[in-house]
């Protein structure tokens, strides 16, 4: 009896769908695109039953830890520098641009019709410019703007992830965002937003990188294939990233 039922069983399992060995992809995220990566996330494991373990912070800092041995399979980063100087290293597979940034002001409501004065004197918290590109590109706005940093009285985050929760939690009542970080800043507190024109700053060429490490790796194979695909392309989309083609 106990006999027919293992063979039982064994006939059962033959008769199940076979859909390949799940893997989880070990993915570097600079702080900006974490919402569209976890909202990536969920639909990636739906289609291919493979997972996302993700490790977010600003691109300077992550850009360190992959040199420095750290083992990740793909890197998102906020700028095409640090990619492209890891593909110099030999650290890099393939590279791609993925997302064009857009930076945003936020501020009290009916404070920026005229950003500048506004600004002037008050706090006004950025990215940490050093290691994330959503700050450099903020010191920049500022010059574009004709205010010096003195000129205002700076708040400094690690990450734009940083920057936004400084913002949210109202430990600065100004700050210079990425544009996909807006709606957990609205979800905790009423603002005005600046979208700040392209020709402030030096564009946000955001590339992704497979790294030497994901490269033999189905997992992560999968994963770079589809970044590239309908569905990724729509949630960056909707993220208010400009997607190129």
């Amino acid at each position: 009896m106990k006999k027919l039922a293992v063979i039982a069983v064994a006939l059962a399992l033959q008769a199940l769908p076979f859909r390949g060995t799940a893997g989880t992809v070990s993915v570097a995220v600079a702080a900006n695109v974490l919402p569209a990566i976890e909202e990536m996330a969920e639909t990636f494991a739906r289609e291919t039953d493979h997972g996302l373990r993700i490790s977010s912070g600003s691109t300077g800092r992550l850009y360190a830890q992959i040199r420095a041995g750290a083992p990740y399979d793909v890197f998102l980063a906020a700028d095409a520098e640090r990619p492209e100087r890891l593909e110099g290293d030999g650290l890099v597979e393939r590279r791609r641009t993925y997302a064009l940034g857009r930076l945003a002001l936020v501020g009290p409501p009916g404070t920026l019709d005229d950003p500048a004065a506004a600004l002037r004197g008050q706090r006004l918290t950025v990215a940490d410019p050093a290691v994330a590109p959503y700050g450099l590109a903020a010191m920049e706005t500022l010059t574009a703007l004709g205010l010096k940093p003195q000129d205002v009285r700076l708040v400094t985050g690690e990450s734009v992830g940083q920057t936004a929760m400084f913002v949210a939690t109202g430990n600065a009542p100004y700050g210079f965002l990425a544009r996909s970080l807006l709606p957990q800043v609205r979800a905790a507190r009423d603002v005005d937003v600046w979208d700040v024109p392209p020709d402030h700053h030096a564009p946000i060429r955001q590339d992704a990188a497979l790294l030497s490490r994901g490269a033999s790796a189905e997992a992560a194979l999968a994963f770079w294939d589809w970044l590239q695909g309908d569905a990724a392309r729509a949630i960056l989309s909707s993220a208010g990233y400009e997607v190129p083609d």
